[in-house]
Parts: structure tokens; sequence; C-alpha cells
């Protein structure tokens, strides 16, 4: 979920770096190169030009890939930057003191073959004119490569940001998960031993359906989803061991229906299991009759559960806001963030649940 989206976002920006390089090596240094009369400085300086743009294309990529991202770290990588960088003043420096030659174009002596063209220093106009223009390229280059490397650096930082984000969601989902299922057993456990005292004749039954829901649980508790079906079916078993303890003033009406419009759906395991346990554990009674729904229905992408039962036994801590049900609003909002509805009333001494999660957006 999010770790497939900052992935996918880590080669988003890897894209758009390349087509940053490429854009500014093909076409803006060129572009700002062609500007100079690199034509007049080729004739008679040819090593000179190969020197400079080398030299600017080196500039780029250096203060890019290492200078700027050194800065963030510690000390000793940030002296060393500087170091570059000074450097880098001082190669430029020397490439400004370059005193190009110019050929003399007119009134050559006849005697003079084609190749012996007398030469002449630059004046100090045009020589001050050469000094600009390659301050001026390696000024524009280090600024255009400085804010590349920002970018990348925030874009890095970000990205990493999100990577703890998603390791510190995992390892909270692991322990809401671990602070659930022995809550969980301990109950199953306790219907159990009830049966075993009252002498049930559907305690060897019951035992069966405590095995196949622990292999569930087992299997499926380290998984980040699970079908649908598989955990409807978790569900109706957890629902069938129940029975077995609740007397004849006690009906349970449980109903999965699945549209199939999300063939491959899943959902993290063991996140509904919380608000069938209140429903069974406050919605029974000895004395009072007692009618439990609970109704699981994935229809247009949309998963909606709706559970309601009457309150026959006061729970201690406030219903809409205990342990279990404060951990799965956390692994939900881990899991679905915006994507899911909550809504948890209890009026009339009757208690509902009614959970919709839309299963066609993921984490937002």
């Amino acid at each position: 979920m999010k770790s497939n989206t900052t992935h996918k976002g880590q080669v988003l920006g890897k894209q758009v770096q390349l087509w940053i390089d490429l854009f500014f090596c093909l076409v803006l240094l060129p572009v700002m190169i062609y500007l100079l009369p690199i034509e007049r400085w080729l004739e008679s300086n040819t090593l000179f030009v190969v020197l400079l743009v080398g030299w600017l294309y080196a500039v780029y990529f250096v203060n890019r890939v290492f200078t700027v991202p050194s800065l963030f770290r510690d000390r000793k990588h940030m002296m060393w930057a500087l170091l570059v960088v000074l450097a880098m003043i001082a190669i430029t420096w020397l490439l400004s003191r370059y005193k190009m030659e110019y050929p003399f174009h007119h009134h050559r002596p006849r005697f003079e073959r084609m190749g012996d063209v007398p030469r002449r220093p630059m004046s100090a106009a045009k020589f001050r004119l050469h000094q600009q223009a390659v301050w001026f390229l390696f000024v524009i280059v280090m600024t255009f490569s400085s804010a590349m490397g920002l970018l990348r650096e925030l874009y890095r930082q970000r990205a990493r940001q999100q990577e703890l984000e998603v390791a510190k969601n995992k390892a909270e989902l692991s322990l809401y998960k671990a602070q659930i299922d022995p809550h969980f057993l301990f109950n199953t456990l306790n219907t159990l031993y009830s049966m075993v005292v009252t002498q049930s004749p559907k305690t060897e039954d019951a035992f069966m359906q405590f095995i196949d829901i622990t292999r569930y649980i087992y299997n499926n508790a380290n998984q980040d989803s699970v079908p649908i079906d598989s955990e409807a079916q978790y569900l109706q078993q957890y629902i069938d061991l129940q029975r077995n303890r609740l007397n004849a003033s006690t009906t349970i009406n449980y109903s999965y229906r699945n549209d199939e419009s999300l063939p491959s759906a899943t959902m993290p395991p063991m996140i509904l299991i919380t608000f069938v346990e209140n429903a069974l554990k406050y919605g029974v009674s000895t004395s009072e009759a007692s009618i439990i729904n609970i109704k699981l229905e994935l229809k247009d992408g949309t998963l909606t559960l709706a559970t309601s039962n009457p309150v026959r036994i006061k729970p201690k801590d406030n219903s809409t806001s205990g342990i279990g049900i404060e951990n799965c609003r956390r692994r939900l909002d881990l899991v679905y963030g915006r994507n899911y509805s909550l809504d948890i009333n209890n009026k009339n001494n009757q208690f509902n649940v009614l959970l919709k999660i839309n299963l066609n957006h993921s984490k937002s």
C-alpha cells in the first residue's frame, strides 16, 4: 500500500532527475555556450574551449552529486565540500586568466604561407570580456547544479522519512495484533473451559473449531493482507464457536455477501474480530432475550461491517473507545488513512457499529 506508493515515488523521482540532467547537458548549457563567440575561440584556441566545456560539465555533476549532499551530512563532509568549492573556484580563476590569441585576418604579406598566420594577443577590453564570460558560465552552472542538488537532497530526505514511517507503521501494526490476539484466545479458552465443566455434548466439535481458528491466526497473523472471503469465513468460525456457550434466549444473525466487484480484494487479517467480540460479549444474557445482528458485505468496492446488539452487560470502560476498538481505529488509520469511516453509537440501550472501507483506493 503505502510502501508501494513510496517505491513508485522513488522511481519517478529518479526519472525526473535524469530528464533534468539531460535537459541541462544537451540543451541549456550548449545554448549558453553558443551565445559566446565560440567560433572565433575555436579558430585559434581549440584546446582551451574543450577544457572549458569539459570543466563546466564536471562542475555541474560534482556540485550536484557530491558538494551539495555533503553539506547535509557531518562536519567532516562539510569541510570536504567547502574544499571542493574552493578548488573549483581556483581552477575557474586559472581558466579565466588564459589569454587567447587572435590571428590577423587582413593585410597578410603575400609571401606568408596560409598556415603561417601571424597572431596578436588579446586586448585589455577583450580580456575582461573573456573573464566575464568564463565566470558567467561558472556561476550559472553552480547555481543550477546547486538548485538540482538541493531538490535531490530534499527528495531523498522525504523518501527516507516515508520509509521510516512505513517501518514504524509496520511495527505498530504488529504491536496491535499482539495485543488483540491474546484477548481473543483468552475469551475462547474461557468458553471451552465452561463447556468442559458443564460436560456439553458439543465440546469435541468446539475444540475442532478452536483448532481451525488457531490455525488461521497462526498462518495469517504476520500477513499484511488476506482475501476478504477468508476473513469472512474466520468470522463465521468464531461465531459458530461462540454459539456453543450461548443459551436459547440469544440469537445470532450473521450474513456475508460479496458481489465480486473486486475479485482480488484483500484486507488486514483479524481487524474485524474486535467488533464481533464486543457484540457477543456485551449483547448476551442468561435471563433476557437477545438478538445480535452481524452483517458483512462487499459491494461496488466498499466493504461494510454492521453490527447491532442490545447492551445486556455494562462494559467497565467506555464501550466506544475501549482498548480493542482503539487498536482497531489505529490499524485502520495506518492501513486505509481517509478511505474508511467508523460510526459507533450506544442509543436506547442498543449498541451499533457501522464500518465502511473503500477498497478501490490505497491510503491517502
